[in-house]
């Protein structure tokens, strides 16, 4: 969870980036309600279909419009004024609900005089544009969107917190399906094994998503969600996946040969993929291109003579989004920066020996990086 300081900090940030003063700002894209208000609604509740939320800015204010039956969110929110006209009363059929938030938007709004306001446009429904308009001759309107994503480049220090929560959950996932994979069971229940123990080991739902491919399906670095296929022994399965707290997400894998010994040559691979992070890492600092930890990787699989079965990128940040910046890649433009928090993941995919990934995040700090996520990289069950 974010913290009332944190959410408060990025606010006042979000007001210095602007390219000129406005007196009010308008928030829509609902990962930006966390970044901003620690608005998280649950995506496992009835209340929450077809709801929206938006947060109103002003100077030193910040108000959450939404509906009565988002309270238990809202109450969570770090906001000033929690503004949720009644939606559904149980007695009276209810409103479009959008339309029912674009009209408690303006309402309120009515209360603000403006003549300039910044609006994420990509996430605001225009029916709040077009609604502030015939009252407002001469409104400008400012597009704040392009302003927010760089912003999330460096993680607050409750932004870390969260995403360690969600990296814990992870890592009992992971060591629960090196404990307990066996031949005869499906992907699906892979899927099934991780996200109990994420759940348990977090006590709170989680959303849960990734690859957990398995055997043939690791011929190249597609892997997918999980299906019904049954893994026979020795097959190897990836698991690279992403368990989801509080709008944030860790991203690593571990790839692992079930009920029997890998190949020699699996072998092989996995002591290439390991060596292939550990150059990564040695260069991950601020201040370094992104493109050049791409550039370590790649030198390393090429030296042993892999270099054309290494298929993907190198790795990307991660937070609220996956992948966000930056990326690594061979023609990146960015640079890192103290605050990034990122996965690396080199992989090999060759036919007729099989495909595997071996992935962690790291925070990078002042000094150069910190491993968060500490799950066990093993080819061998």
């Amino acid at each position: 969870m974010l913290t009332a300081e944190g959410c408060a900090g990025r606010r006042e940030r979000l007001w210095m980036a602007l390219p000129a003063p406005c007196d009010v700002l308008i928030i829509g894209d609902p990962s930006h309600l966390v970044y901003f208000a620690n608005y998280v609604p649950s995506p496992f509740e009835f209340r929450t279909v077809e709801a929206g939320a938006l947060l109103i800015l002003e100077p030193g204010r910040a108000t959450l419009v939404a509906d009565d039956m988002l309270g238990p969110y809202l109450e969570k929110a770090h906001v000033d004024e929690r503004y949720a006209p009644k939606w559904y009363d149980g007695r009276h059929a209810a409103p479009y609900r959008q339309g029912h938030l674009i009209n408690s938007v303006l309402e309120r709004m009515a209360t603000i005089p403006a003549g300039r306001i910044g609006v994420e446009l990509a996430k605001v429904p225009a029916g709040v544009v077009e609604g502030l308009r015939p009252a407002r001759p001469g409104l400008e309107i400012i597009d704040i969107g392009p302003l927010i994503r760089p912003m999330r480049r460096s993680k607050d220090p409750d932004e870390v917190e969260t995403l360690r929560r969600a990296i814990r959950a992870g890592e009992a996932g992971q060591a629960a399906a090196l404990a307990e994979m066996r031949p005869g069971l499906t992907e699906m229940e892979a899927w099934t094994l991780v996200h109990r123990a994420a759940t348990l080991a977090i006590g709170e739902r989680v959303g849960l998503y990734g690859d957990f491919a398995s055997g043939p399906r690791l011929a190249t670095a597609k892997g997918g969600g999980p299906t019904s296929r049954k893994i026979e022994p020795g097959d190897l399965l990836l698991l690279d996946f992403s368990v989801v707290v509080s709008g944030y997400r860790g991203d690593f894998t571990n790839t692992f040969a079930v009920g029997g010994p890998p190949t020699s040559r699996q072998r092989e691979m996995f002591e290439a993929c390991v060596g292939a992070l550990q150059a990564a890492e040695s260069v991950l600092k601020p201040g370094t291109p992104a493109r050049e930890v791409d550039a370590a990787v790649r030198r390393h699989f090429d030296a042993l003579g892999l270099g054309r079965s290494f298929t993907t990128h190198s790795g990307h940040g991660i937070g609220l989004g996956h992948p966000e910046p930056p990326y690594f890649v061979p023609e990146s433009d960015e640079t890192i920066v103290v605050g990034d928090v990122v996965a690396i993941e080199p992989g090999l995919y060759i036919e007729g020996e099989g495909g595997m990934r071996f992935e962690r995040n790291y925070l990078v700090t002042r000094d150069g990086c910190e491993t968060l996520s500490n799950h066990e990289l093993r080819i061998e069950q």
